[in-house]
């Protein structure tokens, strides 16, 4: 199944096999809502298809925000804000962070919560507001530009997960 952009996504029904023990997996209404999961026919283990999470942050100086621009799909040459997925068993503050320092080569402090985007079939987007505390400035391999940008300046029709 692919999105709205021809990306390939999970959805329900995707996943056809139990990843405990590879039973297959069928469609059956699980209490105590009645909704319908994916339930393994052998060992009965609940296949929830739940959305994964980004930690993002916007990285403040002097009255501009840092973007890059994405040099790997999705969304290869547009821009976005710093961040990715979180990893199993990283605290979402430690994961905005980490995603910051990888891809922008900046240290960065949390000062606060800007907002949490939640969208039917997308990952859970939580990004925070931020202070440069060290780093130098610099690429990776996911993007090909870094650009501090006034507020009014931002390229709305050009962003890769507006």
């Amino acid at each position: 199944m692919s999105d709205d952009h021809g990306h390939r996504v999970l959805a329900p029904g995707t996943i056809r096999f139990c990843p405990l023990c590879g039973a297959p997996l069928a469609p059956e209404a699980v209490p105590p809502d009645q909704r319908e999961q994916q339930v393994c026919t052998r060992c009965r283990f609940v296949f929830y298809l739940n959305p994964k999470v980004v930690a993002a942050t916007l990285p403040v100086r002097d009255g501009t925000v840092l973007l890059t621009r994405r040099s790997i799909s999705p969304g290869r040459g547009l821009w976005t804000f710093p961040g990715g997925f979180v990893d199993y068993g990283e605290a979402v503050t430690d994961a905005a962070v980490r995603e910051t320092l990888e891809e922008t080569g900046l240290e960065v402090d949390l000062t606060g919560l800007h907002n949490v985007y939640s969208y039917p079939g997308a990952p859970v987007i939580v990004v925070y507001t931020a202070r440069v505390v060290g780093g130098t400035l610099t690429p990776c391999a996911e993007n090909d530009a870094l650009e501090w940008v006034a507020p009014e300046a931002i390229p709305w029709d050009r962003l890769a997960f507006p």
